[in-house]
This record gives structure tokens, sequence and C-alpha cells, in this order.
């Protein structure tokens, strides 16, 4: 036997949510039970049972979204930063030495002392840089 889409999809929502839904028939028990005292009080307490149970389970429908959404941003906060833990660990436990650490976006930049020939009689190197022609100030 075949079970439709929109059932299925129920099913499985209502197995995701059973304590909610244990809940609410709880106080729907109870509302029930609250109508067998006299008519004076039993009324207005299954009234107001029958009313948290579903105004609860309304609160709760509605914020299981957002809990769900908070959750999943805080397990990949949680990744992100055991992974940099982790980068650190690596760093700092000296397998990668210090002089190996640069980037592709931080170019090392030699000191002074390397473009002089390190003050030791050695070769005079210097560096310079391409200028470009300056453009007119007409425009």
């Amino acid at each position: 036997m075949r079970i439709p889409k929109p059932v299925n999809a129920a099913l499985d929502w209502a197995e995701l949510h059973f304590g909610a839904l244990a809940a609410v028939v709880a106080l729907v028990v109870a509302a029930g039970a609250a109508l067998a005292l006299p008519r004076l009080v039993g009324l207005p307490l299954a009234g107001f049972v029958l009313g948290t149970a579903i105004g609860g389970f309304l609160v709760y429908a509605r914020m299981s979204r957002r809990l769900a959404r908070a959750r999943k941003e805080n397990d990949d906060l949680l990744r992100e930063n055991g992974a940099m833990r982790h980068r650190n660990t690596v760093l700092s436990s000296g397998v990668i030495t210090r002089q190996s650490q640069t980037t592709q976006a931080l170019l090392m930049i030699p000191d002074d002392e390397d473009l002089d020939g390190g003050g030791s009689g050695g070769t005079n190197r210097t560096q310079s840089t391409v200028q470009l022609p300056e453009l007119p100030d007409g425009l």
C-alpha cells in the first residue's frame, strides 16, 4: 500500500515533534476531564486548558524554525572554531617553521640590510621601481 506524499510528510513532521504533540494531547484530555466538574468551574477550566494547549503548540511550531536556524549557525561557528584551533595547534607545534609561514597575500619584504649586501662588504645591490609617466594637467 502506498502512502500519499502529504500524509507521509505529516507523519514525518509528527515524528520530529512528538513531544509537543504529546503535551497537546495530554492537555486536551485534561480539558475533557475538567468538563466532568460542575459547569461553573468545568467550562472555564476546560477553555483555559485548551487555550494553553493550542497557544503553546503554535508558539512551539513558530519557534522551532528559528531554533533550528540558530542551532545550525551555532554548529557552523563551532566547526570553524575547531578548525582554527587545529590550525593554530599545528602552527605552534613547530611542524611548520616560522620562516615558511608566508602566504600568497603577504609576501616577505627583505630588510634594508639584505638589500645592501648585509653590510659585510658584499656587492651593493639596489632595487628600483618602474616609474610611470605623469598625466598631463589638462585631463
